[in-house]
């Protein structure tokens, strides 16, 4: 059974409503709550909510999730494949590549050599794409291996909005150590 943080299921519940109200307060409480487990719920809304207020409100809480304005308007026009067996498979190539420019960064962290930057800057980039390609489902609807890698992803897309905001020591410390944690916990599920 699949846990997701207190009051996620309401908030979507919230994103699914027929009214057009609704829908856009719940955008905007995940953007409060900095609820980046709602990315993929709010993509969807972002692209396709029939109201346009909620298609903005949805708007606005990606932009607060995600590392600037530009990222977040490449990810909300991003046309996301149709066909499902498309959307999982390049889902899963989007996860691998950014799971595995992740792992170049801590390398590179480690190694200490200046090529940091250029991993960061990868890594972001992967994590963009990832979100390009993520679809029209729920993170409910993934399977164990696809919900572990987009808990590593939102890990690492967290550390990364960290290192962008020049955040202090220990909360850069922390969120790399969650991103490396989740990783390994995706790692694990997908050796099952």
């Amino acid at each position: 059974m699949t846990v997701y943080p207190m009051g996620y299921e309401d908030l979507v519940e919230g994103l699914r409503s027929s009214d057009p109200r609704l829908r856009a307060r719940a955008a905007r409480a995940f953007a409060a709550c900095r609820g980046y487990f709602a990315l993929p719920d709010l993509l969807v809304a972002a692209r396709s909510d029939d109201d346009g207020g909620v298609r903005e409100a949805a708007r606005v809480a990606i932009r607060v999730l995600l590392p600037s304005q530009d990222v977040a308007d490449r990810v909300v026009t991003a046309q996301p494949r149709s066909a499902p067996e498309s959307v999982e498979k390049a889902r899963g190539e989007a996860s691998a590549a950014t799971i595995h420019t992740f792992r170049a960064y801590v390398s590179a962290k480690h190694a200490g050599v200046g090529s940091v930057i250029s991993a960061i800057d990868d890594m972001h980039a992967a994590v963009i794409g990832y979100l390009e390609v993520w679809g029209r489902e729920s993170i409910a609807d993934l399977d164990p291996t696809g919900l572990a890698a987009f808990l590593a992803i939102r890990a690492i897309a967290e550390h990364i909005k960290v290192l962008s905001g020049h955040g202090s020591g220990a909360i850069k410390f922390l969120s790399y150590d969650a991103a490396r944690k989740r990783v390994a916990e995706y790692d694990a599920v997908r050796n099952r």
